[in-house]
């Protein structure tokens, strides 16, 4: 029970901070009834000045740490019950003197103790996981999000991602820092998208498929659909010239046979599988993969009795069937659930 709601807990702060996670929560509820939980509600923090105010806590290094807590407490409040206040903190956050500098002064500290022997505790994860959500305010408001990546502050993100910590408490805040990713990358700018694929995001989400929690993996599998929805982003993955294409492919279908023997098996992960294979065939070289390369699982009993229960797994799974027939799926078909 704990675990179940740790999980959805990290859940609220990563994955469905995503505009197209609703999907992925559908699947999650089938699989696991939540359980509510009332949240905490900070009544001061709604008075206009109140968050410039928490802002020029940050410059006290004794205030900080509270002050971090309060404006991301804030944020996940407002993201569903007033949007607007959400991406206007991310204009205050990322246009007040010195707050950027001091955000990744946080950052920078954490992977100092990542590249050390120091103690990573769960108040520093914590704490980290704070400055994270800030950056996910400033991701997610499309006024700022190419001066955000011109600050590569979200290129030191991806240490937190990919590096190996001896510290549990790290797998907690990697899905976080990855949505950060995900949330510039959602917004459909080709700027951005260019910028992903030019700073090794996508091998970044790979190695997130080979060694990440199933969170980490599913923000990660969003990632990889965003590049290739964008026409440069899925020229990138499938330039002959680059390794990528084959090596995604391989990973992918070595997922699909993991969570067909899983009796667990995991429906939303499954999906993004199939959406990816889906977008691959609007490329010819990616279409002429899928030819070849589809695994015989998904023609299997396993991910047939998970589309019995999910419409969305089994119109992909028909599409993928029917790939080298008749049919060949177009860029429409491929996006078809992305808007879901």
């Amino acid at each position: 029970m704990e675990q179940e709601e740790r999980e959805e807990r990290w859940e609220e702060r990563s994955l469905n901070l995503l505009e197209d996670s609703k999907i992925d929560q559908e699947f999650s509820e089938a699989k696991l009834k939540k359980k509510g939980r009332k949240k905490h509600k900070q009544k001061w923090m709604k008075r206009p000045t109140a968050v410039p105010e928490v802002i020029l806590e940050f410059l006290d290094e004794d205030l900080r740490e509270n002050a971090l807590r309060a404006l991301a407490n804030f944020l996940l409040d407002r993201f569903e019950e007033n949007p607007e206040d959400y991406f206007q903190a991310g204009l205050f956050l990322f246009f007040s003197c010195s707050t950027m500098a001091l955000l990744l002064y946080e950052v920078v500290d954490f992977l100092k103790k990542m590249s050390s022997d120091m103690e990573i505790t769960l108040r520093s994860t914590k704490r980290l996981a704070n400055v994270l959500t800030l950056f996910q305010s400033i991701a997610a408001n499309k006024e700022i999000r190419r001066q955000f990546i011109m600050t590569a502050i979200p290129n030191f993100l991806m240490p937190i991602i990919v590096e190996k910590s001896k510290f549990e408490v790290v797998e907690q805040v990697r899905p976080i820092a990855l949505s950060v990713i995900g949330i510039l990358c959602q917004g459909r700018d080709s700027d951005v998208i260019m910028w992903a694929t030019r700073n090794n995001v996508v091998n970044v989400c790979h190695a997130s498929l080979k060694t990440g929690s199933e969170l980490t993996k599913v923000i990660a599998m969003h990632i990889l659909e965003y590049i290739l929805r964008d026409t440069y982003g899925r020229s990138f993955i499938c330039d002959p010239n680059r390794a990528i294409l084959e090596s995604l492919v391989d990973t992918w279908n070595q997922m699909v046979v993991a969570l067909t023997d899983d009796r667990d098996l995991s429906p939303r992960l499954l999906f993004h599988v199939l959406r990816c294979y889906v977008l691959l065939c609007v490329h010819p070289r990616g279409l002429s993969l899928m030819v070849t390369s589809l695994p015989s699982e998904i023609s299997g009993n396993a991910v047939a009795d998970i589309s019995e229960e999910f419409p969305a797994i089994q119109s992909l799974r028909c599409q993928l069937l029917n790939i080298g027939t008749e049919y060949t799926p177009t860029k429409t078909d491929g996006e078809r659930y992305i808007e879901r």
